[in-house]
């Protein structure tokens, strides 16, 4: 008896291949409306600290602060500090990469395209000064 005869009746509905592979980076296929940059966001989540990691170490840390105390050895206040030092050390490195990109950008469209640099520069310019007034 073939496999295919056997699932009879579910063949018809399933996909012949059900195999799906589990990949680490799960969370980088996900599309959330982040507030902020959401290359930031996922990094966050998954090098320093996830959501519940996150929510988790608020709470003991405003239980510290309505005097209920944290377990022994633990300090809330501190592991929420390093999080937000590491959050605002990758906001500054990816600042600085942005800055990198946009950079190399415009000197592969200058190579490229010298004209249409020229005139994206500009327009750049331009919008820039008009929020800035």
């Amino acid at each position: 008896m073939s496999t295919q005869s056997y699932m009879w009746p579910f063949n018809l509905f399933a996909p012949n291949n059900l195999a799906q592979s589990i990949l680490p980076g799960w969370f980088s296929n996900v599309s959330v409306n982040y507030a902020g940059n959401a290359d930031i966001e996922r990094k966050v989540v998954e090098e320093i600290a996830s959501y519940g990691k996150q929510i988790g170490i608020l709470t003991d840390a405003v239980l510290v602060l309505a005097h209920d105390p944290p377990p022994p050895n633990e300090d809330p206040i501190d592991r929420l500090r390093k999080i937000a030092a590491a959050v605002r050390a990758l906001k500054e490195k990816n600042k600085r990469s942005l800055a990198e990109e946009a950079s190399d950008a415009m000197a592969r469209l200058e190579k490229s395209d010298p004209r249409e640099a020229q005139r994206s520069a500009r327009e750049y310019a331009r919008k820039t000064s008009e929020t800035r007034s």
